[in-house]
This record gives C-alpha cells, structure tokens and sequence, in this order.
C-alpha cells in the first residue's frame, strides 16, 4: 500500500488505468519510498530531541548516509520522470521536489486530456460497431469477451444487454450454439479451424435450422506482431443470397428461352458488332455462335443490296436518335452462309447498358408463310373461278333482300340473268305465303348470326315450279358487322320427285313389314299350338315303361320336334331383333354353373360322335354376374353345338378368361375351338348375316337354317360385347366373345323354385284353353306337380266356373273363340273384382302382344310349346307371393330349421307339413351315406349328384345355416380339378349338421 498522502494525490490526478501502467507504477513506487523516507526522517528529528547526544551524533551520522541517498534517490526519480514523458531535460533544481511534483502534475493533466480523446474516440467506435447491420464480437487472446453488439447477441440467443457479456470467456461457446446452424459439426470444426490458422477470412458463408444465411468474417489481430485476440463479424445475407439466386435464375430462364426461342435472336453492339447469337439463329443462318460473335452483321446475314441502307440507319439513329425501323414489324430478306436468300420477319428494339447502345433484333423465317400466302392467292383466284363457274347456284343478297351478287350456275337454275336479277329482290321467286314466311324465319336466324340449310319451292322465270335446297349464312364485312347473308342453291326438284316415289315405297315397305308379323304372329300359333301337344305327348310317353326300341323311336322324335321348335324360335328371335323388340332379362346368374350345365347337355352328342368336349375357367372368374343367363347359354349351346356338328373328330374347347377387372364389373374372354371342318376365308365376311351356311354343298349332310349366327351376334351386341372368328379351311375354327358383365351377389342365387316341384302340391288351377290336346298335356303336368285342374274349353266357360269355385291360379290360353284370354282377363279384372294370378299361355311371343297381356292384368306369361320346369317356374312365383301363412304350426327356428315355408305352402293342412317332415327324415339319411361314400370313393360326379338332389328339401326345412352349402358342393364336385380338401370340409359340415337338424327332428315327432 501506497502512503496514505500519495493516495490521496493518485485518486486525485492519476487515472486508473495509468495507475495500472509498468512505468508509473515504478515511479510512484519511488515517490512512495520519498515519503515514507520523509516520516522517518521527522521522526528521526523528534526522536533526537529526546536521545543523548552520542546517539545524536549516530543520529547524525545516519541522517547524513540518509541524506546521500535521498540525493541519489531524487536523481533517479528525475531521470525516471524525464523518461516517462519523452523529455532528456533533468528537473532544474534537483532536490526539488515541488518543481518535481509540478511537473508531474502538469503531464499527468496532458495524460488526462489524451485519456479523455482516446475514451471518446473509443465510445465512438464502440457506437460505430454497436450501430453495425451485422454481429460483431471482440475477444482477447484469451478467448475473453472485449465487446459485441446487440445484434450478434440476437443472432446467437445471447441475450439483450451485450456488456454483461464482456469478459465472459468463449471457449465453448461454439458448441453451445452449434445447434442453431444447418451442420453443427462443420460450424464446431470451422470457428476451431480459424481460431488455429489465425489468419483473416472474409465473406465465408453458413446457414441456420431457420434457413437464414449468415456471411461471416474473422479477423485476428497483431499488435507489434503479437498476437492480441479476434474480430468477429457474422451478417444476415438471406435476402442478398436470395434476390442473387432469383437473380441467376432469371438470368438462366432468360438464356434458356432466349436459346430455346424459335426466333433468331441477334444482339449487336453500336458498331454493328454481334454480341448474342441464340441456336436458331445458327439453324437459319448458318454460322454457329463462335463464328458469329464479334463478326459484323453486315458480313453474316444482310444481303448485299441492304448493307448500304443498313449502315446509313445505324448511324442516323446513333448520331440523331431517329430511326424508321425500330419497334416494327418489318418483311426483309436475309442471306444464309450458303449465300441463299430467304424472308424474314424482322422486329428491332434497342437498349443502352453500361453507357453503349445495343440493337437486339428478332427473326423468324417466314418462307413457308409466303409459300401460303401465295398458295392462299393463287386458291383464291382458283375459287373465285369456281364459285363464278360452279354448278351450285350462289347468291349474295343484303339485309333488305336486295340481291347483290349472282354467279352463272344460280342464272342457270332461275333462268335471270345476272342484269336482271341484281337490284331485284328474292321475293321474285318466291309462290306463296308459304315461302315468304319460311324466308322471314331464316333472314332472322341471319341477324342472330345462325346458319342453317333448308327446302323451298319456288318459281323460275318461266313460271316452272322447281325445289332448290338452300345453305344459308349470314354476311359480314370486314369489321365483323351483318351486311346480309350468302346462300348456296341447288336444284333438287328431281330428288323431290324420287323422294314422294320413295315415301310410296316405304307406306308399301311398312305394310308389307305389318303383314309379316301378322304371318310370323300366326304360323308362331299354328305351328307352336301342335308343337306343344306334340312335344307333351312326347314327354307323357317318356314316363312310361317302353321298349329299348320303342324308346329310341320316342328320342327320334322328341329330337325332330324339338328341332323344329328351334327353327320357329330362331325365325321369331331373328324377327324380334329386326323390330328392336329383343330385351336383355338382367338377374344374378352363376356363370361356372351355367357352364356346367352346358357341359352336361352337349356331353352325350360330342361322346356319341367320339369328340372330346373340355372346358377350363379361370379361377378368378367371379362367383355370380348379373345379365341374361338364358341368352348366354342360347349363345354358348349354339357355338358349342355347332362347332361339334362342323368336327368329325377331334376336339372342341371352351375356354373362359379374365381379360379385365373393375370394381363393379369383369371384363372375360370365352373361346370356343374346335378341329372341325373349317371355312374359307371368303365366306368368313359373311358368316353373321342371315341365312348364311360354311358349306353350300353340305346344307343336307349339317343342316340348320343358317340364322344361329346371325342371332348370336345379335345378342353378344345387345349385351355390348363383341365376337370375332378366325378359322382355316381342314383345320378348324375358333370363336371369341369378349364381353363386360356386372358383378353380382352369390347369395342372391335361387333355383329353389326350379328345383322344388312337390311345392306345388294342393294347389288349385283353372285351365283354359280351346285345344283338346293342349288341355289334355298341360293338365298332366300339373297333375305331375301334384296340383288339380278344372278345364274350360273358352273364356265363357272359364267366367261360369270363376263364379262357381275358388282358384288359386289360372292358366289362360290367348286365341279362343267365343271369349278370348284378352276379352276373359278384362272381366276377371273390371268386373268380377278377382285378383288371382293369370298366366298367359301363348304361341305369341312378341313383345306387343306380351306388353298387351301384362297391361290388360296377366301377371307372367309361358310360350307355345312350354317344358315342364318353366311352366312349374313361372306358377310356383306366382303362388308363393299369393298363398297366405297359416299360423296352426310352431316354427322351431332356434332349433335350426324353420317350417314357415312348408306352413305357407299347406295353406293350414298340417297333415301336409307333417308329411314332408316325414319325407325329410326317410330320404336325407341315405342320401347323406351315399354323399360320404362316394367321396371316399373319389366318384365326384355323385357326389354332385346327391347335393343337387337334396338341396330343394334342406330350403323347404329352412335351414339357413346350409344356404348355399349344397349348391357349393354340387359346383365343386363338377370342376375339373376337384379341391379335394375343401369339398371334404364342405361335405362335413353340411352332414353334421343335417344329422343335427334330423336329431332334433325325431325328438319332436
């Protein structure tokens, strides 16, 4: 510590930070030592007073050594001084220390005022930095914080207040805000790699997590070549970084449409000098951009006759600032590398950039316009001959009808001239107020702006009535405004007359159409009424025990019938679609069992003839379609049946793909191929229109009408599909179907009815129908479906009987004399009041006379000669919406099956229930053995068998658990590659649990 009156004049004129200095610190070290020199000598001298005199004389002796070194003391500090403020001049008085202490008083007042400028100029430059648009830091070699601003604070997270950071040390400060950067680690490595190198490094860049770019600068600093610390400044460049990429993009946007521009784009400078060549411009001129650039334009596309003028209007324009060209469109000629002339079009701006003006011109070759434009000129006059020399008659009149114009062809058909009808008004040809009316009309369709063509009769010059057909169109000139209209006449009075002989022809063509199919209509009853009793004299017989021999004669028979009764449902088919009458009968439909069916019916006349007959389905076919089923199985039993009456041996082939999958429908293929006959490529053209045949020299030994194909095609376009065929003489054919059918529900599937004919048992029919043999025929079958049958011989009959009994249904022919079905069902409905279901049974199958049938109260209809199963088909839909449930038997529903069906069908005769009970539990127990057996047996064609037999009783039992089990089964049985596994699983379940349902069964009895 300092001597408590040298502090008192430190804290008084010295400051601290030169308090703190080496040098000062030394002087006052020994300004120090003079003081407390200066108390001990005081207290030497007190001391002496009071000592003895010898001590004294020590005293004494030691105050003159004191003294000697006070001197020296003295002369040291006054050398030290002068050293201290630069000056070689010693104190004056040596000794004293009031000239010394003034004197250090006076420098230490210039030490303060150079304090005072150098504070100031440092707050200056503190302010100058704090002030700064970027973030600044200061640190000492040390790594401790001198100064930084706000900014970099805010850049940072550092804080609000900078100078609570000074002095803080920054050694680990870069792994503290490393998370704030895009790469942590290269911002670590980067500050360490400076902060060792030492050496400046400007305008270095690094990016932000918030995608701002900050351009950096390190500054170390060297004081006498030592180093004192670093200067760091970090700056918010985002905008400038992005407006200088937006910049380079649009820059490169512009090259790129510059170079992709199918303008030839030149720049030249105010010498003539080219500057810009773009890609085009070397595809039209010839010279690629390196031979261009700083070559005159004069040497490289102007042709020689321009340059002249060329030269003479750049100079105007740069010594006078006018120009004839700029800003223009302009047609020149340029001149290739070649040295071939060519059109241009030729637009020139011009712009001044770094105080030069630059020309920028932009060219398009316009060679094939010109071409066009001289083609146009030379099609023009060539129109304007032929309008003046064509055979349409043109005329040109105003908005006043006031003919303007006409060519020679309309002077021709009117028999004026052209003096005699220009100036004249169209009203000159006109008739009557017919026409006059019929021109008004389209003279306004003219001001509207609507063209259109018509028919007029009119008058020509010699008073002749003539039909001209008139295109009309209204007229504008070249401001877009309606000055009239253009019409183009031609003479059509001969047309008209073809046209009233052909209307003729076709009254005649219609009723000839009419009589048609009145005669269709009637050989459709005449045949089909002695077909049906034919045909169901047949079926009768065949229930009966007959011979080996007699029962070939019977097939004979049944075949020749049936086969007629192709040819009338072929010529009736072909009719329907000939009138638009042919309707698609759209349900869900099971398209492997379809095929199955197929197969089964054509199985025995392709075995008999020795032919193979296959059949593969993809397995992605879907399980149930909605469309006509009976349509495609007419289609497929006729391709299929034709291709194995056409092959003598060999094989025929169905083959059925998915070609295409949507979500609500499938797209298939079936093919059908066959190793038959054969056609010859001449007749393939042909193969689909009426009455055609393969072989002409084959009709006896084939047969057939030669309509199935026609009819075929016909139903496949219905359905919106398409077939193809391909076929080689002695080789065989193949036919393509492809069509698009909607997906369907496999649990909307239902032969139920078709397959349940003891449902019908009890009911009570009304027959009516005027033939003995009709009656006679359909009385067996219903008979067959256990029904009973009262006859009427005609409508009055039928109304007597209606009156006397109650009947649950009535069979109602159509044609019968006294009362006919029509005149009978009117009755039945208007005035006996009875709403029992009709069915109509008719040889008629048009869709007029079934349309008349349903709208007078039949509700279904049977054709002429009828099977058995749709006429079973069509009465059981009728009389399960009709009969009535009784309620007298319990439903044991929880006890897996449900008896509702059978009650609704007994119509309260429990006897009746009880009797298909009892049915139900004789037969299902050995049809479930021989199920089991024959899979065991691996004989998967009874297994089919007895599933299809069984299914109609598990429905009439009402087991629902079992819907669809058993038509699985039977489906599954039939594949060609038989799932062995999984028709195992299905057979299993549905025979436990129909011993299930038989326990229970039995129990209740």
């Amino acid at each position: 510590m300092y001597h408590k009156l040298l502090q008192k004049q430190i804290r008084k004129y010295l400051p601290d930070d030169l308090v703190d200095q080496e040098s000062c610190r030394a002087f006052l070290e020994s300004v120090n030592n003079s003081y407390e020199s200066f108390e001990r000598d005081r207290e030497l001298m007190e001391h002496a007073f009071t000592i003895s005199e010898k001590e004294f004389a020590e005293v004494n002796d030691e105050l003159n050594t004191l003294a000697d070194q006070r001197l020296l003391t003295l002369k040291q500090l006054n050398e030290t001084i002068s050293s201290l403020l630069g000056s070689d001049q010693p104190v004056d008085e040596m000794g004293n220390l009031v000239a010394l202490s003034e004197k250090i008083k006076a420098q230490v007042k210039i030490n303060k005022l150079t304090e005072e400028e150098l504070s100031r100029n440092i707050t200056i430059f503190k302010t100058l930095l704090a002030n700064l648009q970027s973030g600044i830091l200061v640190e000492n070699e040390d790594r401790k914080i001198l100064f930084t601003n706000k900014l970099f604070c805010s850049i940072f997270n550092m804080g609000d207040n900078p100078d609570l950071l000074v002095g803080k040390d920054c050694t680990e400060s870069a792994n503290h805000c490393k998370d704030l950067f895009q790469a942590p680690a290269e911002f670590v490595n980067g500050i360490n790699s400076l902060l060792q190198n030492r050496k400046a490094v400007y305008n270095e860049m690094v990016e932000t997590k918030e995608g701002r770019i900050l351009e950096r600068d390190f500054v170390p600093i060297y004081v006498d070549e030592v180093y004192k610390g670093h200067f760091w400044k970090y700056t918010d460049v985002t905008e400038k970084v992005h407006y200088q990429e937006s910049l380079q993009e649009s820059e490169e946007r512009n090259r790129l449409v510059m170079n992709s521009s199918l303008d030839a784009i030149v720049i030249a400078d105010d010498e003539g000098n080219v500057e810009y060549w773009n890609p085009r411009a070397e595809q039209l001129m010839g010279w690629t951009q390196t031979e261009a650039m700083g070559k005159s334009m004069t040497k490289l596309f102007i042709p020689d006759h321009m340059r002249s003028a060329h030269d003479t209007g750049m100079n105007r324009y740069l010594d006078t600032g006018e120009s004839r060209i700029l800003n223009k469109e302009l047609e020149l000629t340029a001149v290739n590398k070649a040295g071939e002339e060519f059109p241009i079009e030729l637009v020139v701006v011009t712009y001044q950039q770094n105080g030069k003006h630059y020309f920028c011109g932009f060219m398009k070759d316009i060679s094939s316009r010109k071409r066009s434009e001289n083609l146009l000129k030379a099609q023009e006059e060539k129109y304007r001959n032929i309008i003046t020399n064509m055979n349409l008659g043109l005329l040109e009149v105003d908005k006043e009808e006031t003919i303007l114009f006409a060519n020679q062809s309309f002077c021709e058909i009117s028999g004026y001239s052209v003096e005699e009808l220009v100036g004249n008004k169209t009203s000159l040809f006109l008739l009557s107020e017919k026409e006059v009316s019929v021109l008004q009309q389209k003279h306004q369709l003219r001001t509207r702006g609507v063209s259109d063509s018509y028919e007029i009769a009119v008058k020509n010059k010699k008073g002749e009535v003539r039909w001209w057909f008139i295109s009309g169109a209204p007229n504008y000139n070249d401001e877009g405004k309606l000055v009239g209209s253009v019409g183009i006449h031609l003479d059509i009075t001969k047309q008209k007359e073809l046209e009233s002989a052909l209307a003729i022809a076709k009254n005649r063509a219609e009723e000839a159409s009419v009589a048609k199919e009145a005669f269709l209509a009637n050989m459709s009853h005449e045949i089909r009424t002695p077909l049906n009793a034919i045909i169901g004299m047949i079926r009768e017989l065949s229930r009966e025990e007959l011979s080996p021999k007699q029962q070939t004669y019977l097939s004979h028979t049944d075949t020749a019938a049936r086969h007629l009764l192709s040819i009338v449902n072929n010529i009736l088919d072909i009719s329907k679609i000939e009138a638009g009458e042919l309707k698609l009968d759209e349900h869900n439909f099971s398209l492997q069992a379809l095929i199955a069916n197929i197969s089964s019916i054509l199985h025995f006349k392709a075995s008999k003839k020795g032919i193979k007959l296959t059949s593969r389905l993809s397995e992605n076919i879907w399980s149930a379609f909605i469309g006509d089923s009976a349509r495609i199985r007419q289609v497929l039993l006729n391709l299929l049946d034709n291709a194995i009456k056409f092959t003598i041996e060999g094989s025929v082939h169905l083959d059925i793909e998915v070609l295409g999958e949507e979500e609500n429908s499938q797209k298939i293929r079936i093919a059908i191929s066959d190793t038959g006959i054969g056609m010859d490529p001449d007749y393939l053209d042909q193969l689909f229109s009426k009455f055609s045949q393969a072989e002409k020299s084959t009709s006896r030994r084939f047969g057939g009408t030669g309509l199935g194909m026609s009819i075929t095609k016909e139903i496949i376009k219905l359905m919106g599909g398409d077939i193809v065929v391909e076929s080689t003489k002695g080789v065989g054919t193949q036919f393509q179907i492809t069509v698009e059918l909607s997906k369907g529900d496999i649990n909307k599937l239902s032969d139920r009815i078709q397959d349940s004919e003891h449902l019908l048992q009890g009911a009570h029919v009304l027959l009516v129908e005027d033939n003995v043999m009709n009656r006679f025929i359909a009385n067996k079958s219903l008979s067959h479906f256990g029904c009973t049958t009262d006859e009427a011989e005609n409508g009055l009959v039928a109304l007597d009987l209606l009156k006397k009994n109650k009947y649950d249904l009535i069979l109602m022919d159509v044609q019968m004399p006294k009362l006919d079905g029509v005149e009978t069902t009117k009755i039945i409905r208007n005035d006996l009041k009875l709403d029992l279901p009709i069915i109509a049974v008719t040889a008629n199958a048009f869709k007029k006379d079934i349309d008349l049938y349903l709208s007078i109260g039949m509700n279904d209809y049977v054709t002429k000669p009828f099977e058995e199963k749709e006429l079973f088909s069509t009465i059981a839909k009728q009389l399960v919406w009709n009969i009535p449930p009784p309620t007298s038997v319990a439903n044991n529903i929880d006890d897996g099956y449900d008896l509702s069906q059978l009650i609704e069908l007994s119509r309260g005769d429990e006897e009746f229930v009880k009797n298909m009970v009892g049915i139900f539990l004789e037969h299902t127990p050995p049809a479930l053995e021989e199920m089991t057996k024959a899979l065991a047996d691996h004989d998967f064609t009874t297994v089919a068998k007895v599933a299809h037999r069984i299914k109609p009783s598990v429905e009439s039992m009402g087991i629902r658990q079992l819907d669809g089990v058993a038509r699985d089964i039977e489906l599954s049985a039939k594949e060609e590659i038989v799932d062995e596994e999984g028709l195992s699983s299905k057979v299993y379940f549905l025979t436990e649990t129909l011993s299930a349902v038989l326990e229970k069964l039995r129990k209740e009895e």
